[in-house]
């Protein structure tokens, strides 16, 4: 059985939020996709799974290679994500 994580719950724990409803509102707004695609924060994530986000100016994607462990540090929580080019981000 492969593990996965709700998409909510990684990007709080990614610490790529500063909370879990920041996250829901990100994912909710479309600027957060998984796979290129719009999820509901629902949707399970996984390694190997790609996570963008955009903001006014910015597009960032990252491949997950590992799931988060809860209560991580940020520094340790990031190092589960590789940066991806820009043309490796569009799907």
């Amino acid at each position: 059985m492969s593990e996965s994580l709700r998409f909510d719950v990684a990007l709080f724990e990614l610490r790529l939020f500063p909370s879990r409803s920041a996250a829901t509102a990100a994912i909710a707004r479309g600027e957060a996709r998984l796979n290129g695609r719009a999820v509901k924060p629902s949707h399970a994530v996984k390694p190997g799974d790609r996570i963008t986000l955009e903001s006014p100016g910015s597009l960032r994607t990252w491949e997950l290679l590992e799931l988060p462990r809860r209560s991580m540090s940020k520094v340790s929580a990031q190092a589960l994500l590789r940066a991806c080019a820009p043309d490796d981000a569009r799907e």
